[in-house]
Formats: structure tokens, C-alpha cells, sequence
């Protein structure tokens, strides 16, 4: 790599251009890059329901039916924990049996940061406390409406899709 800037860093994401070399000696000028925190997103059940959130999305413009989940906080190294924050933050629901399923790329081709998948099993219930930019509305789904939802785009986001069907094994 030859030159690394910042054009542009916000406390949300920073864009980082890099002038750099491919494996086939091709000189790439100014290859751009979005860096955030790493992400993660919980597939959480209670009985047999499925716990998601339906919030609004800007950048949609609409409301959007997902898995609960976010940022993992500036020194959270540890992604179930990260995920009991943000599930017990958004919904409330917190306890039950957790297991770090696997960390993805969001998009290997301009993002840096990785996406953390959490299963979290026979959650209960408790007092929700969402941030105050968050207007977070808590929904609870049978297995088979998750599926039907992820199926069918009814859960817009493609990883919450992707998610729900490999922890619900479709």
C-alpha cells in the first residue's frame, strides 16, 4: 500500500481511501473503504417465539422488521456480551443460552468491519431501555413466520434474512 487518508470520519463510520498495489501489480488510486464497528445481531427465541424489533429506517424510508442488534461499543471485544446488551436494551429480553454462531463479512468489497451472529436460546423477558434516538417496537413471531418473513421480504434487510434462515435452519 502506498497512502492511506481519511476524507471523511464521523463517530458513526470513516472513509478511508487508500492508493494501493493488486496481487497483479495494478496500481489502484484513491480505493475507497467504510470502516465501522463490527456489528452484531441476535436470533433470539423464547418458547417458540422469535424475538424481533420493527423500527424505522431512514435510509429505507420505511419501518423495517428485524433481528435485534448494533454496534459493539468502543472497547466491547467480546460479541454475546455485546449482543445481551443490545437484546436486553431494544426488547427487554435478556438470560437464556447464548452462543456466538459466526462473524461475516458485511461486504468484503468496501466494508472493514465484520457482522457477528448470536443465537440466544429461552430468553426471558424484562424492561426494555432503548436509546433515545431509538423507537423500537418489540416483536414476537412464531419459528415458522420468522421463516416465512425472511422468505418472502417481508424482513428487508438481506443479513437479518440470511440470519434467520441459517439459525432456524431453513
Amino acid at each position: 500500500m502506498k497512502r492511506t487518508q481519511y476524507p471523511l470520519r464521523t463517530p458513526w463510520f470513516s472513509v478511508r481511501a487508500d492508493d494501493c498495489v493488486t496481487g497483479s501489480n495494478v496500481e489502484i488510486a484513491s480505493y475507497y473503504t467504510l470502516e465501522f464497528p463490527d456489528f452484531v445481531h441476535v436470533l433470539a427465541t423464547s418458547g417458540d417465539d422469535v424475538v424481533l424489533v420493527r423500527q424505522y429506517r431512514h435510509a429505507y424510508k420505511g419501518l423495517s422488521l428485524e433481528l435485534p442488534g448494533g454496534i459493539m461499543d468502543a472497547g466491547e471485544s467480546d460479541p454475546v456480551a455485546a449482543a445481551a446488551r443490545e437484546l436486553e436494551e431494544e426488547t427487554g429480553y435478556g438470560q437464556g443460552l447464548w452462543k456466538h454462531v459466526m462473524a461475516l463479512s458485511v461486504d468484503p468489497a468496501r466494508q472493514a468491519n465484520k457482522l457477528h451472529f448470536v443465537r440466544a436460546e429461552d430468553v426471558v423477558t424484562g424492561a426494555a431501555r432503548p436509546e433515545a434516538t431509538e423507537d423500537i417496537e418489540t416483536v414476537l413471531v412464531s419459528r415458522d413466520e420468522a421463516l416465512r418473513l425472511a422468505r418472502t421480504g417481508g424482513i428487508v434487510n438481506a443479513g437479518h434474512a440470511a440470519f434467520v434462515l441459517i439459525g432456524l435452519g431453513a
